[in-house]
């Protein structure tokens, strides 16, 4: 029996309905699967055809929209999504090989970051909105709404947001939380509660950035001096965090 009861599937906003990713960014299908998402399996390197991913499940029978499946917990997630993106696309390979082209730099990452840097200087301009609506013109989405560039916040965050859904996987959101020094605004001040990170199912997993202290979030923003470096020159001091 499939772990995720029937009710689930069809409840208004479930993360394991599939209906609450209808009409999305196409950017979310093309990165995450969740319940119910299709991909090719793979038995002994051999392709099996589409499989569903169901999250908490492994080989077991189940019939959608009439057609009868084998079920894929793929990659032994925990939280209910697994990635698309970046993954291998084509058969006889594992999820996670291939000779997949990782990208160093990308046009949309250059258009997002003058959009970033002309909005801290001047404020929302003509051209960065043009480009930052290009962005989401690939993902199908409308042209940002006026509250959205109404003013250098506004503008902001409809910038890092456009940085969050673009640029997954793609190890940018550190940088980006340093750079902006808004791992507290992310993750909670020092001796918060931190964040919880949920599964589809509304179960806790991990708790984020609980009490810690100043000295960890400094050390978040500040690089240590490697011991190696300082050992060739004695005249190194260290930065204060790591102190």
């Amino acid at each position: 029996m499939l772990p995720t009861a029937a009710g689930a599937r069809t409840k208004l906003n479930s993360a394991v309905n599939p209906a609450s990713y209808a009409n999305r960014d196409y950017r979310m299908k093309s990165s995450i699967m969740w319940d119910y998402e299709m991909s090719i399996g793979l038995t002994s390197l051999k392709s099996t055809g589409f499989t569903p991913f169901i999250y908490k499940t492994w080989n077991q029978a189940v019939t959608i929209d009439g057609v009868k499946y084998t079920s894929y917990n793929t990659d032994a997630s925990i939280y209910g999504y697994v990635f698309r993106k970046f993954l291998r696309n084509y058969g006889g390979l594992g999820r996670s090989e291939g000779d997949y082209a990782y990208p160093v730099m990308r046009l949309a990452d250059v258009f997002l970051m003058y959009a970033e840097a002309t909005n801290e200087i001047n404020g929302p301009q003509a051209d960065a909105i043009e480009l930052v609506n290009k962005v989401r013109h690939r993902g199908n989405l409308p042209a940002l709404a006026p509250e959205k560039t109404a003013s250098k916040e506004a503008f902001f965050s409809a910038i890092e947001q456009e940085r969050i859904i673009e640029l997954l996987g793609e190890g940018q959101r550190g940088f980006d939380l340093r750079r902006w020094r808004a791992i507290e605004r992310v993750w909670n001040p020092p001796y918060g509660l931190g964040v919880w990170r949920i599964d589809t199912h509304g179960a806790n997993r991990d708790r984020y950035y609980q009490n810690l202290s100043e000295r960890v979030y400094q050390q978040n923003y500040i690089f240590r001096i490697p011991p190696g470096e300082r050992d060739r020159n004695p005249n190194l001091t260290q930065n204060t965090p790591w102190l």
